[in-house]
């Protein structure tokens, strides 16, 4: 298996520089020294792309390699990111950390901190059952790749206060921006049976909040990388799911959009909406 992935990544490689140099194929003595290219040990190549990360206008290639806990496994306890640039066939190597262990992740390119080149957002799935990705958002040089933020500012960045009120009302409140947004139970309810088995425990019949309750907002499942104000910059949107009384009773969807600015991540809008079911929220996640 690890022989496989070498060998696809290998041919990868060569076919992607040989596209990216103003469609002039590579010297023989890079190709050969590219051939001769070797994982380290334990480690598989996860996922691959193409694109300008060096800022220079000629087209890198970037892979996601892991170092496996075992051959037949598709975790991997740590990530490298490695960038081959396209114009001078140099190869950087950046390490994602020790706590960057998951599950096969993926990689996607975007022009987020700058508009000259395009940074990277490595998303690594934790295997939870929650569905939590770990994001990275990593910028390339020249000389090195550099992480610009990781799962402290993205997976766990978002901060909500999540507490149930009178008359099965949920406020959320986000203190960054000074927003608070209010969802109801009985629309995020099938039915009323399901409202007072639910809630039977904290609400009374009639929705009187029989003991303070609070709620729980879930790491982000899932960013995606677009450009909303049209300004060439792609901000980052993500996905997080609330809940309350148990895990799997999830009753909204937070949205936060990010911008990088003043050279960090910043939180530039929020919004929050009833989740009706799991495939309502299936279906935002895949968007």
């Amino acid at each position: 298996m690890q022989k496989k992935l070498f060998t696809t990544a290998i041919i990868v490689v060569l076919a992607c520089i040989a596209l990216t140099v103003g469609g002039q194929a590579a010297t023989s003595n890079a190709r050969n020294e590219y051939q001769q290219i070797q994982l380290p040990l334990g480690y598989a190549i996860e996922d691959a792309t193409v694109g300008d990360v060096t800022g220079d206008g000629i087209n890198d290639v970037v892979f996601l390699m892991g170092q496996r806990e075992d051959p037949d496994s598709y975790y991997s306890r740590e990530h490298r990111i490695i960038v081959i640039d396209g114009a001078s066939l140099s190869q950087s190597t950046l390490s994602l950390g020790p706590d960057s262990g998951g599950y096969e992740g993926d990689l996607v390119l975007g022009k987020v901190s700058r508009n000259k080149a395009q940074d990277i957002l490595v998303g690594l799935p934790t295997g939870g059952s929650g569905g939590i990705v770990n994001y990275y958002l990593i910028s390339g040089t020249e000389e090195k790749s550099i992480i610009l933020a990781g799962p402290d500012a993205l997976t766990e960045g978002l901060k909500l206060q999540v507490s149930l009120m009178d008359n099965f009302l949920v406020k959320v409140k986000n203190n960054e921006l000074d927003k608070t947004y209010i969802l109801d139970l009985k629309e995020a309810q099938s039915s009323a049976n399901t409202l007072s088995e639910v809630y039977k425990d904290i609400y009374s019949t009639s929705g009187k909040l029989l003991k303070p309750e609070e709620g729980f907002v879930d790491p982000l499942s899932m960013v995606e990388l677009r450009d909303i104000d049209g300004d060439g910059i792609c901000e980052l949107i993500g996905y997080n799911k609330i809940w309350v009384v148990f895990h799997a009773n999830s009753i909204g969807i937070a949205k936060p959009v990010w911008k990088w600015a003043d050279k960090e991540i910043k939180l530039m809008s929020l919004d929050v909406s009833l989740r009706y079911s799991t495939d309502d929220y299936d279906r935002e996640s895949t968007r």
